[in-house]
């Protein structure tokens, strides 16, 4: 009997071995499945230095959905979950001139900064490219 007892006792630890290794090692997997990165920055006024809330910042491809988010408070924003491509950033707000797109390449774990000054809109219109108001 207790021969049976030991092999009962192996049996066990080794099923509790075994389910051990195959939750770490379906872990390591789910941790290896992300296949997208971001963009992150702060959307800024260019005379004054003071974040932008409320701006809208535009990732977009060509004969893809654009994906839109809004800053918060502090100007900041982040565009996840972001498929590996190249991506056209442009930045709007209410009281601004409009920064014109900005190319960035995306590729998988990567998080690009993209920090924006916006000029204030004393008239109306677009910046041109490589102004201040352009994405950096």
């Amino acid at each position: 009997m207790i021969a049976e007892g030991e092999d009962l006792m192996k049996t066990w630890n080794g099923i509790r071995i075994a389910v051990a290794a195959a939750v770490l090692f379906a872990a390591g997997i789910a941790s290896a499945q992300n296949i997208t990165g971001q963009v992150v920055g702060r959307v800024l006024d260019a005379e004054t230095g003071k974040p932008i809330a409320g701006a809208q910042v535009t990732a977009a491809i060509p004969s893809w959905v654009a994906q839109v988010v809004t800053t918060d408070s502090r100007g900041q924003y982040v565009i996840p979950l972001l498929p590996p491509n190249r991506y056209d950033i442009s930045v709007t707000a209410p009281g601004y001139l409009e920064a014109l797109p900005r190319e960035v390449w995306v590729a998988i774990d990567w998080r690009i900064r993209n920090d924006v000054r916006l000029l204030s809109a004393k008239g109306s219109g677009r910046v041109p490219a490589g102004s201040v108001a352009q994405n950096r």
